[in-house]
């Protein structure tokens, strides 16, 4: 049998910087298209510091207020940044929500998103995709985190010991899906980004957490391009999303939702050089 429509929600999160919050409002936008045509829309709850940004995307999108307060305390002793995505998730869940799919701003969906949340069991949750095992050493990430975790094992706080195997898959975090049955395995997997992270602080430490977790206590499954992950290629869209918005401010929601899914922009593939990085050239 299959659960209402109401128990579902998409997740964003969104802070800060101008881009971050005109990603954010895009994805939802891309989500809209079909959530709103449906006769129960899911939840959207977007998690922000600027709720005002997220007025007039329909009357299904909650907006959690997230001031700094809440920000240091979900970042957490460790300070990670990343480390609040699970806190989110998790708060979430305690708002009655029965499938959740999470996906970072820096994303837009290419199908309807009711197929993900089907998808979505006690079991069989979802992430973006598979980046491949730690043993690969295709990346420097991955070589790094191939060194880390053939040398380290790792204590929770229930007093467990950890340790990844050098086969471990790295999964992209930007997507998530996941039944409030499983709701339980962010608490190990916040547990385990805790004792990681002050030994190795990188960047990628909450997605090896949640990519480890998963993949040993559940069965995960792709979403793949379904939903469109364009962080490699943020600096070139940015621009396309900033047009984007100042060309369409009169539409009414759903032709502005329409407009959002008939863009589907991406980028070259090229990105940018260090010293562009450092004096933002391309933002």
């Amino acid at each position: 049998m299959t659960e209402p429509a109401a128990q579902d929600a998409l997740v964003v999160q969104a802070y800060g910087g101008e881009r971050h919050l005109q990603r954010a409002r895009f994805t939802v936008l891309t989500f809209q298209h079909y959530a709103l045509r449906a006769a129960a829309p899911p939840r959207v709850l977007a998690y922000s510091d600027q709720p005002a940004l997220f007025a007039g995307l329909g009357d299904n999108v909650r907006v959690v207020a997230v001031d700094d307060e809440r920000l240091r305390a979900w970042r957490g002793a460790i300070d990670f940044v990343h480390r609040v995505k699970l806190e989110v998730l998790l708060d979430a869940f305690g708002r009655g929500v029965t499938r959740l799919l999470y996906v970072d701003g820096d994303t837009y969906f290419r199908v309807d998103p009711a197929t993900l949340f089907a998808r979505i069991r006690p079991g069989y949750p979802l992430m973006r995709v598979s980046e491949g095992p730690f043993s690969n050493r295709r990346s420097g990430v991955q070589r790094k985190m191939h060194d880390f975790v053939r040398r380290q094992s790792f204590r929770l706080p229930d007093g467990e010991t950890v340790r990844l195997s050098e086969h471990t898959e790295m999964w992209d975090a930007g997507v998530i899906g996941l039944h409030a049955a499983d709701a339980p395995l962010l608490r190990r997997a916040l547990a385990l980004t805790d004792a990681m992270y002050p030994l190795f602080n990188k960047h990628v430490i909450e997605q090896v957490a949640v990519s480890h977790v998963l993949q040993t206590r559940t069965v995960l499954a792709p979403v793949g391009d379904d939903v469109f992950h364009y962080w490699k290629h943020a600096h070139e869209i940015d621009p396309r999303l900033a047009r984007f918005f100042a060309e369409h401010a009169d539409l009414a929601l759903p032709a502005l939702a329409g407009a959002a899914y008939a863009l589907q922009p991406t980028g070259t593939g090229r990105r940018r050089r260090w010293w562009q990085r450092l004096l933002r050239v391309g933002r």
